[in-house]
């Protein structure tokens, strides 16, 4: 038999962004971003929707979970501020 598909071995890099999601890709069910080789971050609907539940975690334990949720105004505010500082970044070639 063939090697199996095992994605445990493949675990996110760092600056990785893993997304899942469903319906062709309109509903965004989970997202996870690898900060460093021991930080990331987890992102989520909640139940109700109405929030996204945001959880930091640590896997050395040096530092405490964070752990909150971000109402529908604050994470567009969140999301636009950050399309603004990501347009005002340089790319390699120096220019913006």
């Amino acid at each position: 038999m063939g090697k199996t598909l095992d994605i445990i071995d493949r675990q996110l890099e760092l600056g990785d962004v893993k997304t899942i999601t469903s319906n062709g890709g309109s509903i965004v069910k989970f997202i996870e971003l690898l900060f460093s080789s021991t930080t990331k971050a987890q992102f989520a609907l909640s139940d109700d929707k109405k929030t996204v539940e945001i959880l930091v975690s640590d896997n050395n334990l040096e530092m405490p979970q964070l752990y909150c949720k971000m109402d529908k105004e604050t994470l567009r505010n969140l999301i636009l501020s950050l399309k603004n500082m990501h347009n005002q970044l340089l790319d390699e070639e120096g220019s913006v």
